[in-house]
């Protein structure tokens, strides 16, 4: 019965947040019902002053921000919303966790990430507006975001969210807390410049910057005034304590659904949507904006049986709990938005008010397929997979990911004309030699930095192999992309990367622009041809090119040779761009992400071994157990023109299998991937 006093109490929050009278697009009611914004402020207040106090100080940093990005109006009104609320879920966190006064346990983490959207539940049964959710949600993601596969780029988090993130960041670090004392304001800055483009927007930490040096004594006074506020937005009286008090403890329960369940829903009386946790959106793929008020039916979420069986209306939990008034346990399956059918255990709850009548039904669901009891490692090692170990950026198969997106996008007429920026450090093998892998190393840390510190809010800094990176820049056409390539080739030049050896690096770049017939392989291909030009005509310069400069190349169809009744020859070849020389430095990358065993190499002819034999020689079910030999020749297409934009070189990449593989068809699929491969590498046609 508890339980369902407490969603019922959700159910009349959602309707008093209804209420709200709209005096104009910028009134504080076209956000946030007054009534139910002084309950949440109060019940902060009665939970955790301190938390509060916080709350307002990030609410005043937000906004001169925002002030000082040009920002006025209803935007200021949300962004105000949002800081204030924007710690709400921490009202549910157990002492012995928010006032810990040292590190918590991984346990503890765990919990205390959920306060994020626990916070996004009541917000929403609350009925702020959607823009003022966004931003508390997003405002607890990671700025660049690529951890998340339903984000592109950070340009996807709101820049709401990416202001409030610095401005949270920066008050936690300049006040006092449980476990530290706080910094002063050029520590805290320091902090947020070396975390800007991974944590935090680099264009807000520098607004943030600004304002403060600019205003500074603005906001100690205003400071203090946040202060006062708080004080007066204590409970008064007995009964607002209780209020505060009965809020707080929908809090609380909401840290068990989150905790031990995916996700969970509110129907009143009449069947109709009141409450759409978080959870739900991600688990039925569903919005709460786009569920709210609408009627239950079987149609609009379908369930089926353990066979498969559709389940009508009648059949379904809910009309079983309406009619008995009695909780209910079953395992379906649910239907997802992309149509796929997941099994998930539900749990149907009666909402009984004090008088015994039933006024809605609450279903709570628990995919059954998925344990959150590693969740923290899960997350860690989701991070891991999606990041270059040394540098931190992005890795290539999340580049790839992110490209692959854009470009279908882009042809589907869903997104702007986006641009790839494609960078090589000037002899990077040079400093290797001289310096030692150790510096070399933090080169690359440097350079990924310095590029992260210099591009504004939205691209994707990603490490492509070796010493090359490739940058995408969403809504950016070419001549905007030349301008972002010409402030980072001349802010690295300008710059001393390694101290102790007094370095300076340059960088050659390569920019193009995606067009309508564009593929990801053509796209980085094209600015790769760039790249490259730009290293042939001298280094440390830019070049960019488009498709009508590009050679073009007739497609070579693959073959498969079989000779002496047991050996195989697959061979293949396909053109790139690169200074006919650079071939085996430039497949050295390739060596080395293969973990392949070079046996041979010179300027024209590379030989390699991929993968090994298992005890017998013979071939194994792992690519890595089915060895093959790999021979690539460099050399010059038949139909280039000498007045080509771009210097051409023709691949021809030879496999032949170590052992004896089971069949004709498996050494094909092996040798075609190992293509592939190569070809992907190199950017190639």
């Amino acid at each position: 019965m508890d339980s369902s006093r407490i969603l019922l109490s959700m159910m009349a929050l959602a309707r008093q947040g209804e209420l709200a009278h709209h005096d104009g697009p910028q009134s504080l009611d076209s956000v946030v019902s007054r009534p139910v914004l002084k309950r949440l402020i109060s019940a902060l207040n009665f939970r955790d002053a301190a938390t509060l106090q916080h709350s307002r100080r990030v609410a005043l940093l937000s906004v001169g921000m925002a002030q000082q990005l040009g920002w006025d109006g209803r935007h200021l009104r949300v962004l105000e919303v949002a800081g204030l609320l924007h710690d709400i879920g921490k009202i549910g966190v157990p002492d012995n966790i928010l006032l810990k006064p040292g590190k918590l346990s991984a346990e503890e983490a765990e919990l205390m990430s959920l306060h994020s959207n626990i916070g996004a539940d009541v917000l929403q049964a609350c009925r702020l507006d959607k823009e003022v959710i966004q931003i508390v949600l997003d405002s607890h993601s990671y700025y660049d975001a690529h951890i998340d596969e339903s984000r592109r780029t950070g340009a996807d988090i709101h820049l709401g969210a990416r202001i409030l993130a610095v401005a949270d960041a920066y008050d936690s670090l300049t006040h006092d807390q449980v476990f530290r004392t706080g910094k002063v304001h050029d520590e805290a800055m320091d902090i947020l410049h070396g975390d800007a483009g991974t944590k935090f927007d680099g264009n807000v930490v520098a607004a943030l910057d600004r304002w403060v040096e600019k205003e500074g004594m603005s906001y100690v006074k205003n400071e203090g005034h946040a202060a006062d506020d708080v004080e007066s937005s204590a409970p008064q009286n007995i009964e607002a304590s209780m209020e505060a008090g009965s809020l707080c403890h929908i809090f609380s329960y909401l840290y068990v659904l989150e905790s031990l369940y995916d996700g969970f829903y509110v129907l009143d009386s009449d069947l109709r949507f009141t409450v759409w946790s978080s959870g739900a959106e991600n688990l039925l793929g569903r919005l709460c904006s786009q569920m709210l008020g609408r009627s239950w039916t079987s149609r609009l979420l379908s369930y089926s049986d353990n066979t498969g069986k559709r389940l009508s209306d009648q059949e379904c939990p809910i009309h079983e709990v309406m009619e008995s008034s009695r909780p209910a346990c079953r395992t379906v399956n649910v239907q997802q938005r992309g149509g796929s059918w997941l099994e998930v255990e539900v749990q149907c709850v009666p909402l009984i008010d004090y008088q015994g009548t039933l006024q809605g039904v609450a279903e709570i669901f628990r995919d059954v397929s998925r344990s959150k009891r590693n969740a923290p490692q899960f997350r860690e090692l989701k991070l891991a997979a999606s990041r270059d170990a040394l540098t931190g950026v992005a890795n290539r198969g999340e580049l790839e990911k992110h490209l692959k997106r854009m470009v279908h996008e882009y042809s589907q007429g869903d997104t702007d004309t986006f641009s790839v920026l494609f960078l090589d450090i000037d002899h990077f093998k040079s400093i290797n030699d001289t310096h030692g892998h150790g510096v070399g190393d933090r080169v690359l840390i440097s350079v990924a930095r310095l590029m992260q510190s210099e591009l504004y809010s939205g691209e994707l800094v990603a490490r492509y192999g070796g010493e090359e990176f490739v940058v995408l820049c969403p809504s950016t056409d070419l001549d905007a992309a030349m301008r972002k390539a010409e402030r980072i080739r001349s802010t690295l030049a300008e710059t001393a990367i390694e101290d102790s050896v007094r370095l300076k690096v340059t960088a050659s770049l390569g920019v193009s622009q995606v067009d309508d017939k564009d593929t990801m392989e053509s796209l980085l291909h094209r600015a790769d041809t760039a790249l490259y030009n730009a290293k042939e005509s001298g280094r440390n310069r830019i070049c960019k090119l488009l498709p009508k400069d590009c050679v073009e190349a007739k497609p070579v169809e693959p073959s498969l040779v079989k000779s002496n009744g047991s050996s195989y020859t697959f061979e293949s070849e396909f053109t790139t761009c690169m200074v006919a020389s650079m071939g085996v430095y430039k497949v050295s990358g390739f060596v080395n992400e293969l973990e392949a065993d070079l046996i041979e190499a010179n300027e024209g002819r590379v030989v390699m071994q991929v993968g090994q034999p298992g005890f017998f020689s013979g071939w194994g079910n792992r690519e890595n157990r089915r060895p093959v030999n790999i021979v690539m020749t460099f050399g010059e297409p038949e139909n280039q023109s000498a007045k080509a934009a771009s210097r051409r070189v023709l691949v021809t990449v030879t496999v032949t299998p170590v052992g004896t593989p089971p069949s004709a068809d498996a050494f094909e699929q092996r040798a075609k991937r190992v293509f592939e491969l190569s070809r992907c590498y190199f950017a190639a046609d």
